[in-house]
């Protein structure tokens, strides 16, 4: 029997590895045997982590990293062959913020991965808080993204000013229908978005009938005019490691690196992971009445580690930065235009940083 496979799709900070938790974990209550197939551009996926920490060995979590198209590609196809012989009953694909659906129909389609696998659903997050003001590319990327999606599921709906009223979710949808109309007529889309399209609900509370809705997606034919969106080298990834810094330290990093176009470029994402110093994290958990303290010595000192490695996400919208488990320094700068000397002095960073152009 073939492997149904899925493809969540959507722009950068759209929600996508949010939503893949959730869908797994759907999955996994019926006893199926599910595996995460991350794809990053760059030397590692911090998408990966995210999954793997919140899932820990619920399931199996792979990744895809490269440093151009026809890398990954390669890499894409071996991977898939690969797990095509292990016996899951649904994977789930979840690309980099850019991405181009065709490739994955082609690989698809290719042998001897057209034998195993068998298209499922394909996905599309939208980020309830879109920006007012979108450029040329966010328009074209958006309309790739969702033209073959068999459903646009809105994050972040319930922090939108009178959710869940028929009014609010109503001018949510239109202004959705607007952009993908605009984008159609531009791009010459072959797909007419309808409301019935998108789902705007709160993620954590999806009745059944939503998720019947969300399982039994599909996908559409939606073929439009392509671009290279890094053709002018506009999408850029830069990497940096050994991350020490304290969290109100970082916090004040991020706010700067997405609000100072002029200085940094457009900064459009940062994600990641690093390391609070025990000294700044002491003084921090004291300012905040916080303590440290406990009977047992040995588990203090254990707890006090933990409480030292924290988790970045962040863009314009929204910053959260939390305590994790996951233990590696690194953090991942996406955006546009970027000033790598600048964006490599705000970290401290004085030595050449891996880079991409994806």
């Amino acid at each position: 029997m073939q492997v149904k496979i899925d493809l969540i799709t959507g722009l950068l900070g759209s929600g996508k590895t949010t939503f893949i938790i959730r869908y797994v974990e759907r999955f996994l209550r019926e006893g199926k045997r599910v595996c995460i197939l991350a794809n990053d551009y760059g030397a590692i996926s911090v998408d990966r982590a995210l999954l793997t920490e919140a899932l820990r060995e619920k399931c199996d979590v792979e990744m895809v990293t490269a440093g151009d198209w026809d890398c990954y590609r390669r890499r894409f196809r071996t991977k898939l062959i690969s797990m095509g012989m292990l016996g899951y009953d649904r994977v789930i694909v979840e690309p980099s913020g850019v991405f181009d659906t065709d490739d994955f129909f082609n690989i698809l389609n290719d042998s001897p991965i057209d034998r195993w696998y068998a298209l499922g659903n394909i996905l599309c997050m939208v980020d309830a808080h879109m920006p007012d003001q979108k450029d040329d590319t966010w328009k074209y990327l958006f309309a790739s993204e969702a033209a073959n999606a068999g459903l646009l599921i809105v994050s972040r709906a319930q922090e939108l000013p009178g959710f869940p009223s028929a009014k609010s979710s109503g001018d949510l949808c239109a202004r959705i229908l607007a952009v993908l109309k605009e984008g159609a007529e531009r791009y010459r889309l072959s797909r007419n978005f309808q409301k019935e399209d998108i789902l705007i609900a709160d993620w954590d509370r999806l009745t059944e009938d939503e998720w019947e809705k969300i399982l039994k997606a599909g996908y559409r034919s939606g073929d439009m005019r392509k671009l290279s969106a890094a053709e002018d080298g506009s999408f850029q990834t830069l990497f940096y490691y050994h991350i020490s810094r304290p969290a109100s330290e970082v916090r004040a990093i991020v706010h700067a690196l997405l609000t100072e176009e002029n200085k940094y470029g457009k900064v459009i994402r940062v994600k990641g992971f690093f390391h609070a110093p025990e000294e700044a994290e002491a003084e921090e958990a004291e300012a905040t009445g916080e303590s440290l303290k406990a009977c047992d010595s040995v588990r203090a000192e254990e707890r006090k580690e933990e409480e030292r490695w924290y988790e970045v996400n962040a863009t314009a919208e929204n910053t959260e930065i939390k305590p994790t488990s996951f233990r590696k320094e690194v953090m991942i700068i996406v955006g546009e235009r970027l000033n790598r000397k600048e964006v490599g002095e705000a970290f401290g960073e004085t030595r050449s940083v891996t880079y991409y152009d994806v």
